[in-house]
């Protein structure tokens, strides 16, 4: 027992009685005499009451400080149990509309402590405890729910309860929030932990409601600390984690219980550019083409001639162990290739610039033949396309024209080229919200690895390194008058259904080159569709401008395959409609078996920039409703019909509505609906975005259960 505080009031009951005994001394001004001789003994034996606890006070202070001190400590930094911390629910990551790219979901394991004192009391009437007369309920009412048999449920139930288990898992699976509320009013459960000794312990999950689509664009979450692996979720990953809180665990009639300390901070959602109809579009088309023509990766991504905003980006390579195409890697951004004959229009574009060539500038082609430093340069038709314009030239993609012209200009001072080069901002250095995206490497003239054939090479897209998306900030800027933006791929930061933040248009380049060399340049690239190489990408909707490129790839110092073939990539990247660019596009697909640039990227091409187109067209002539109407209709006044006809095909957000209102969206969706409460909808089991196709019943959970 500790004697400390009883020692501490003697002390002061001590000095209480001295001082009064002082004062009434002075008060009488007398001395001890015959007739107070009893009144000073008490006083004595006061005192030395008080020396004497006095003493043993400050003999138990240095026994506690000095003899027992660090036992006392160890004991009690052994008891001492911090706070844990209470995960935060992570934001969210939503398309362009407000659709659910990728969501938390809680779900949850099932336990009991078979060690609750209050299972254990008997009934006096039966000599039965409170287990024994319902563990055959709770039995049946968990086979009944989750199948199997009662009376192996019931069977494990008593052998657990005979062990004393304080956690024993009745189902071995994770359930989710509304199997975990009807577990909840099950016999026994519903009595609560302390009573019942129902525990759970929630786990949240990732989920896309559209699986792989823009998966490494989207990015995953991994780890013990639930943080954002590659893509949007990495980047943007302080800010979709928010701030965890604190609880501790303290003993309570026998019961562990929670009790917060600090309430935790959701995360914030982000929004993205990506817009799920092109998205959807994006991949299928790439994915079919490439099984078509047996490539081992492609990859695709629209982008907003203006804004810069990617309104689609697909990655596909071959997946052996899985026998199909998967997004590996973010290669449209990550990856640093060389271009081929894409790069032609940096060429000419520079040179034209300088003013060395215009659109009429001539050139001989010499059969499709030319040598450099002993090294033939040759035109893939084979035989050259004889005396031709620089116009011609870009149309047929000749090799060799385009290294004649930038050799016979920039052979005595390659370095004018190259810085010509980063003079249309292609080099700059941006930082994409993509983790470890790529950068463009082009070298300097007679520094390392500059040759006397480096020039008219680098001239047709070889000895350089451009990820695919840096190509398409170029052609983009062509498109955009000579404004080079760089690409953004978040609309912005959103808490609470409101922005809190908007991702701005970010300029790397106020003009690239003069109006009239990008004049010349587009009339160019709009005639490589109308009459050359791009043929196959014209469209009857709109008129595109554009560049094929071909070229071989090299990987240990040679570009042939295990059976001795040639390794090809193939590449358009352009824009439409051409006289009025409302969008910029490159596909790319690497070590294609079949097709050529037509028939693969071609057919990717048009796919994806008619759906951008004819989805343009509807926005001019409708007024649309994004999901973010859903939540706030009753305030907008929009009618429900109208949203419900915006939405057809997925799963809206009806949380926030009225049952009603809900029941009337979803059902005219032919979507079975389960309600439980009533008021305004709190839950929904679905998660808004789903495809209905997925969908056979949905649960609402009204504010009021």
């Amino acid at each position: 027992m500790n004697w400390t505080p009883y020692l501490w009031v003697v002390f002061y009951l001590g000095v209480v009685l001295i001082v009064f005994l002082l004062a009434t001394l002075k008060k009488n001004k007398s001395l001890p005499t015959e007739e107070n001789q009893p009144f000073v003994r008490s006083f004595f034996v006061i005192y030395m009451l008080f020396a004497i606890g006095s003493s043993a006070i400050i003999y138990q202070i240095v026994n506690i400080q000095y003899e027992q001190g660090e036992q006392l400590r160890n004991i009690s930094e052994k008891n001492f149990r911090p706070p844990k911390p209470l995960e935060a629910k992570r934001g969210n990551i939503l398309s362009e509309d407000g659709r659910l790219l990728s969501g938390s979901t809680s779900y949850y394991y099932l336990y009991i402590d078979t060690r609750a004192e209050a299972l254990r009391v008997e009934n006096k009437k039966t000599g039965r405890t409170y287990f024994d007369e319902h563990v055959g309920e709770l039995a049946q009412a968990i086979a009944h729910k989750f199948g199997g048999s009662a009376r192996t449920y019931e069977q494990n139930l008593r052998r657990e309860y005979i062990k004393g288990n304080r956690e024993y898992q009745f189902y071995p699976k994770m359930v989710s929030y509304l199997d975990y509320l009807e577990v909840k009013e099950f016999p026994i459960l519903r009595r609560g932990q302390t009573l019942g000794g129902f525990k759970i312990k929630e786990r949240i999950i990732r989920e896309r409601p559209y699986g792989s689509l823009a998966e490494r664009t989207i990015g995953n979450v991994f780890g013990e600390n639930r943080r954002g692996y590659n893509g949007l979720e990495e980047y943007y990953d302080s800010i979709l984690t928010g701030k965890n809180g604190l609880y501790i665990e303290r003993k309570k009639a026998g019961q562990r219980i929670r009790i917060t300390t600090q309430e935790p901070i959701e995360g914030m959602d982000v929004v993205s550019t990506i817009n799920i109809d092109l998205q959807e579009v994006a991949e299928s088309a790439l994915r079919e083409r490439l099984t078509w023509s047996n490539a081992q990766r492609g990859c695709v991504v629209l982008m907003e001639v203006a804004t810069g905003k990617i309104r689609a980006i697909s990655n596909l390579a071959w997946d052996k162990k899985k026998n199909t195409y998967k997004e590996n890697d973010n290669f449209a951004t990550n990856s640093q290739i060389e271009p081929g004959s894409t790069f032609k229009t940096l060429s000419f574009l520079t040179a034209i610039e300088d003013g060395y060539i215009d659109s009429t500038t001539t050139v001989d082609t010499q059969g499709g033949v030319m040598m450099f430093s002993g090294s033939a340069m040759k035109d893939h038709n084979g035989r050259g396309f004889g005396v031709a314009t620089v116009a011609t030239v870009m149309h047929q993609s000749s090799n060799v024209g385009v290294s004649a012209l930038i050799h016979q200009h920039y052979g005595r001072n390659p370095q004018k080229f190259i810085d010509g080069l980063r003079k249309l901002g292609i080099s700059d250095t941006i930082s994409l919200e993509i983790p470890k995206h790529g950068k463009v490497k082009i070298k300097d003239a007679y520094g390392n690895g500059w040759s006397n054939t480096s020039l008219p090479w680098m001239s047709i897209g070889y000895e350089v390194s451009v990820p695919p998306i840096y190509t398409l900030m170029l052609y983009n800027a062509i498109a955009n008058n000579g404004t080079m933006v760089k690409p953004i791929f978040t609309e912005g930061i959103m808490k609470d259904g409101q922005f809190i933040s908007q991702t701005p248009v970010t300029v790397v380049r106020e003009k690239i080159a003069s109006d009239r060399a990008l004049g010349q340049i587009r009339g160019i690239l709009e005639g490589v569709v109308k009459k050359g190489t791009a043929k196959n990408m014209q469209s009857p909707l709109f008129t595109s401008a554009g560049k094929t490129g071909t070229s071989l790839v090299y990987e240990g110092g040679t570009a042939k395959n295990s059976e001795g073939k040639n390794r090809y990539q193939i590449t358009f990247c352009g824009y439409f409609p051409a006289d009025n660019p409302l969008y910029s596009c490159i596909v790319y697909v690497r070590d294609h078996q079949r097709g050529g640039t037509g028939s693969v990227c071609g057919e990717v091409y048009k796919k994806v920039a008619e759906k951008a187109f004819i989805l343009h067209t509807q926005r001019k002539d409708t007024t649309t409703h994004t999901s973010w109407d859903l939540e706030q209709a009753h305030e907008q006044e929009i009618s429900i019909q109208k949203l419900n006809e915006k939405l057809i095909g997925e799963v809206p957000k009806v949380v926030g509505l009225s049952m009603d209102q809900a029941l009337y969206v979803l059902e005219n969706q032919n979507i079975k609906t389960k309600i439980i409460g009533s008021g305004l909808v709190k839950e929904q089991s679905v998660m808004p975005g789903t495809p209905t196709e997925r969908v056979k019943n949905i649960t609402l959970i009204g504010e009021n259960k």
